[in-house]
């Protein structure tokens, strides 16, 4: 069967919805936001909105993947940049280099707070729904899995493996991770385990998880 592709009004039509409606979730919350303020912000009628998605909940299932591609591809270039400048050191990586490099990578982008209040949203919206969860869940699982391919070459260009499985590895890596992004949030990012610490944390864990390559 052919898969008929959307014309480009209407993917022009529904990136702006989405891109709406994260901008009100962040702003009014995925509860209290209609589909009619979605449509308002975007400068849609309803009818432009459900011809595109069946529901609020649908949208937010769209919402949740778009800034979750966009963490992604972002990641995916830092690790493109990252790989040759670790494959070209001779000697043993050091864990003050592992800390510059890891605040290079996670350089904020003025991004963070927007992404956090979103977070928070999904995850608020997955509990209460049960018709919800299971995206929510596969989400978080994808993701963790294409940050485990990228980090696990990185380590390897830098002559060090984990100590245990890369997806248990990663999560514990994103835990830290997601902390310096409520500590940020809430207090700002030079507060104690705010994204400010956010390089020598990560790096100490790391060395903490891994360990060097076989000679």
């Amino acid at each position: 069967m052919k898969v008929i592709e959307p014309s480009p009004r209407r993917q022009r039509t529904r990136r702006r919805l989405v891109e709406a409606a994260a901008e009100v979730f962040v702003a009014e919350g995925v509860q209290a936001t209609s589909v009619e303020a979605v449509c308002t912000h975007a400068g849609f009628t309803r009818g432009a909105f459900y011809s595109n998605f069946d529901s609020k909940e649908q949208l937010f299932l769209a919402v949740l993947a778009d800034q979750y591609e966009r963490r992604a591809v972002r990641l995916q270039e830092n690790s493109a940049l990252l790989a040759p400048l670790l494959g070209s050191n001779e000697a043993p990586i050091t864990l003050d280099a592992t800390t510059k490099l890891i605040e290079e990578y996670f350089a904020p982008t003025g991004e963070e707070p927007a992404w956090f209040a979103l977070e928070t949203e999904f995850l608020l919206l997955a509990m209460r729904d049960p018709s919800i969860a299971p995206g929510y869940v596969d989400f978080m699982e994808r993701f963790r899995g294409q940050l485990a391919q990228l980090v696990e070459p990185l380590l390897g260009a830098a002559g060090r493996r984990f100590t245990l499985p890369a997806d248990h590895a990663v999560a514990v890596l994103g835990g830290v991770h997601e902390r310096a992004l409520t500590i940020t949030a809430i207090a700002g990012p030079d507060a104690p385990e705010g994204l400010g610490e956010l390089g020598w944390r990560l790096a100490e864990l790391l060395f903490a998880i891994t360990e060097p390559l076989p000679a």
